[in-house]
């Protein structure tokens, strides 16, 4: 039987009040962020990448255009992942952002090659007036940081109203913006309004991650099922949308 809230699905999950630290949750409603370390353990960590692997795929045969550069797989369907993807730290940090029902949109795989990975910096969610309807997590494979292209944020921006794309003018420098550093294991989650891009790997070192796209349940029914849920637990279902 399928929860009957959102709340209840996640006690289910085994989110807890504690699940979330205090400062933890300071940090998402004043700069937009949060890094949860050591999420996934290093026999976790190994099994992913090597998941990566097995299904990455060339951009030339991906049904949406990937950017040039940058491996990419696809892990939508992997109930592995999926696992990541919810448990209980990225589901209470995720909660708290929206504070509503919300569902796993979906979730893929990210590797800049060596001198690519280079984005403009953009917000992934318009500013609709509905309220927080998007959190974007990157689950790292492996160590982060600025020499082989890690995420770069600009804080407290997803409090500003604004378009998508007004800080693209920006370039690969902004006098406030914030390079993310972590270890494999740690985990980036992120407003949808918060500003960010991925930077140029430099260095050439593998920098595989998860991006994973969690949206608020109001916006489920223009999101395009293409996911095989028939023999997923109920309780994954309601996490992934399903009514």
């Amino acid at each position: 039987m399928a929860p009957a809230s959102i709340e209840q699905a996640l006690a289910l999950a085994g989110v807890t009040p504690t699940t979330l630290a205090p400062g933890d949750a300071a940090a998402l409603d004043v700069e937009g962020y949060v890094i949860l370390r050591g999420v996934l353990a290093p026999e976790t960590l190994a099994d992913l990448r090597d998941r990566f692997e097995a299904s990455y795929l060339p951009r030339d045969q991906w049904p949406a255009p990937r950017e040039h550069g940058t491996r990419h797989a696809m892990l939508d369907a992997d109930e592995a992942v999926r696992r990541v993807c919810l448990s209980p730290p990225l589901l209470a940090a995720v909660f708290h952002m929206l504070g509503k029902r919300f569902y796993l949109s979906d979730v893929q795989g990210r590797d800049p090659l060596p001198g690519h990975g280079y984005q403009g910096l953009h917000r992934d969610w318009p500013d609709d007036g509905k309220g927080p309807s998007m959190v974007v997590g990157l689950a790292f494979l492996e160590p982060f940081g600025e020499a082989n292209g890690a995420t770069r944020l600009v804080p407290r921006t997803h409090l500003e109203a604004g378009e998508m794309g007004d800080y693209a003018g920006h370039g690969e420098r902004h006098p406030r913006q914030v390079v993310v550093e972590g270890a494999g294991g740690d985990v980036l989650l992120f407003h949808g309004r918060l500003v960010h891009s991925g930077m140029r790997n430099l260095s050439g070192a593998p920098r595989r991650s998860l991006q994973i796209c969690y949206r608020s349940h109001a916006t489920y029914e223009t999101h395009r099922e293409t996911r095989d849920l028939a023999r997923a637990p109920a309780l994954d279902r309601y996490l992934m949308g399903a009514p």
